[in-house]
């Protein structure tokens, strides 16, 4: 029975398990003694080295990360088979993690699966971070590293020690959760698996499922910082539904001034008028200075807040970290701020929060009621003008924007012309030359048309236009691309260069800034005119942003629901690139611009975007002609 069993195995494993009987057999005839009970962290502090690769090499201190201790300390804790802990990034837990496997393979050997997003990850992580940790500490580097170990043929995946074995895999590979058994079982970054492990399932209850032989004596450990908030289902945050799934420890700290215990959250954090961060005590509302934070947190303590639940659970975030200072985060805010786009980085990896998408707006927004009188066709804040323009068969629309100080905006005028758009602009009446009309109305210091229709007539159009900031532009619908390339491309016919656009991602910064409510930088401002009418805003709202499944990994895009139109949003998206690729100082006044300047003719020393030359293939070499026999004679 045993040999038809080990037939089905890999051969190598089998080498593993024969090669782990004799160690032990060896060893318990040597009469080796048991090591002494440690805690994990009394085992960290007495034998971990932190490797080179680290800003911090040497012994591990676990009083410089209080907050970790009674997470490392759960797995010697006999009550506890599961952990869950939702972490912000630089707040210890890869180490922490380390520390856990060092424990396991050095006081309690014992069989431990590592299961990592991806097979690349769990290799990188192998060779980055675990292998270093296993050689740089004298205590792990004798029982993998030895000649026992060497004979039974460890890999990047798989490290043999002496009763036990551990074996790392990617949750997109199915292939890894087959088969081998477990006590300890480690999930990292859970938020970043695929949605399965091919047609096999969850992966978090495929990895749970290798430890259900080993009952009570089984550790799981689940760490991430989340994603998205939502059902698990729909692309939701893993970490999020587990850690509600716990007793939902938070870490409390008191208060120097008044004692009182509380959670460090981000809403009490105070800078405006101060020269560096203080923390507000939600007590007695004294400011905290950050020089207070190692003593608090020294003395905090953790605190179950959902009582009547055996699984710990653990969140933290990165204001009690002693890598980052107030101060850095409060920077990271900032610019985080004025792109809405990375503020969903900062929530979920310095907040170690699930992100809310609120990337859906309409009309009942509010939007049609913040209408106002500028007092005349373009407010005194505005220091640089844009159009964008979106072409269709029968009409071109256009969009005209001011922008001022911290990229303010206001909305100066929205336009239909009329038009079959293959004509040109020579021939009078056309939507070509109607848009002219509307250059020199409204005297755009940047304009991007896109070409995804009718590029021909755009190219015509545009071309001779390039250094009087005319640019053409076409969309991509891709998440996680830049905003605008930075440099155009001119493979076309006709040369002209095209940049080209991640929709997705200005849109993401459009919808980000429809939702800042207070006037200021980032804010948007829309005309008590006919431009900004219903319809207006109705297209500029049209699209919803949803969330599929692609390439291994949940990806927001935007789709347009059948029977709505989404011109405006097109050419709002057009404005944010014409500015990007301008590059003004917004700060400063722009220079009016002659009517000269809207045409083939350009400014003094206004060269515009660099463009990529033409490529020049390299000179061929001279054919050499093939002799005949003849001549070789």
């Amino acid at each position: 029975m045993a040999t038809a069993v080990l037939e089905r195995w890999p051969a190598e494993e089998a080498r593993h398990r024969e090669q782990l009987a004799e160690v032990t057999r060896a060893e318990r005839g040597a009469g080796f003694a048991a090591p002494p009970v440690l805690t994990v962290s009394e085992w960290a502090d007495q034998y971990r080295v932190v490797p080179s690769y680290s800003a911090e090499p040497g012994r591990w201190v676990t009083d410089k990360t209080p907050y970790l201790r009674e997470i490392m300390d759960a797995f010697s804790d006999a009550r506890v088979n599961k952990v869950v802990f939702m972490k912000c990034s630089r707040i210890g837990a890869t180490e922490a993690g380390l520390n856990v496997i060092g424990y396991f393979i050095h006081q309690e050997p014992s069989p431990i699966f590592i299961v990592q997003p991806t097979v690349e990850d769990a290799k990188d992580f192998s060779k980055e971070q675990l292998t270093p940790t296993i050689e740089e500490t004298p205590e792990l580097r004798e029982r993998v590293s030895g000649q026992a170990a060497r004979e039974s043929g460890n890999t990047i995946q798989a490290k043999v020690f002496a009763g036990g074995a551990l074996y790392l895999v990617g949750a997109n590979s199915p292939r890894g959760f087959r088969r081998r058994t477990a006590r300890v079982i480690i999930l990292e970054e859970v938020d970043g698996y695929s949605p399965t492990a091919g047609t096999e399932g969850d992966q978090v209850k495929l990895a749970e499922r290798r430890a259900t032989t080993y009952q009570h004596r089984r550790k799981i450990y689940l760490n991430s910082s989340p994603g998205v908030k939502g059902p698990v289902e729909e692309g939701g945050s893993r970490i999020e539904a587990e850690y509600g799934a716990s007793d939902r420890r938070r870490f409390f700290v008191a208060c120097p001034d008044c004692d009182h215990e509380q959670v460090l959250i981000w809403g009490q954090l105070r800078w405006e008028g101060l020269e560096a961060p203080h923390y507000c005590c939600v007590g007695c509302g004294v400011l905290i200075p950050e020089s207070a934070k190692f003593r608090m947190v020294a003395d905090g303590r953790w605190i179950p807040t959902n009582e009547g639940h055996t699984t710990r659970g653990y969140h933290i975030n990165a204001l009690y970290s002693p890598w980052v200072t107030w101060g850095e985060l409060r920077d990271e805010f900032v610019t985080a701020n004025q792109d809405p786009g990375k503020l969903q980085v900062f929530v979920n990896t310095a907040l170690g929060e699930t992100w809310e998408d609120r990337g859906n707006l309409g009309p009942s927004a509010g939007l049609m009621g913040r209408r106002e009188d500028y007092g005349g066709p373009v407010p005194a804040g505005v220091t640089f003008r844009t159009m964008g323009v979106d072409v269709q068969p029968d009409r071109l629309e256009y969009v005209a924007r001011g922008w001022g100080r911290g990229e303010e905006s206001w909305m100066l005028e929205r336009g239909i012309l009329l038009g079959d758009t293959t004509v040109p602009e020579t021939v009078k009446g056309s939507p070509w030359a109607q848009l002219n009309e509307a250059r020199k109305a409204w005297r755009p210091d940047a304009m991007c048309i896109d070409s995804g229709y009718g590029a021909d007539s755009v190219y015509q159009y545009a071309k001779p236009r390039y250094l009087a900031k005319v640019w053409v532009t076409r969309g991509y619908s891709q998440p996680g691309k830049a905003l605008v390339t930075r440099r155009p491309s001119k493979n076309n016919r006709t040369r002209c260069p095209v940049f080209y656009v991640g929709t997705d991602t200005a849109k993401d910064s459009i919808y980000g800034r429809l939702k800042i409510a207070l006037a200021g930088p980032l804010y948007w401002h829309f005309p008590l005119s006919a431009s900004a009418n219903r319809d207006y805003f109705e297209q500029l709202t049209a699209e919803k942003r949803v969330r599929k499944h692609l390439n291994g990994r949940w990806v927001t895009h935007y789709v347009c629901p059948e029977g709505r139109r989404n011109e405006v949003l097109d050419c709002e998206v057009l404005n944010l690139v014409a500015l990007r690729l301008a590059n003004p100082q917004l700060d400063v006044p722009a220079t009016p611009r002659a009517a000269g300047d809207l045409e083939e003719g350009v400014a003094d020393g206004d060269t515009g975007p660099a463009v990529d030359a033409d490529p020049v293939p390299p000179p061929r070499a001279p054919r050499k002609r093939r002799a005949g026999w003849i001549k070789r004679w």
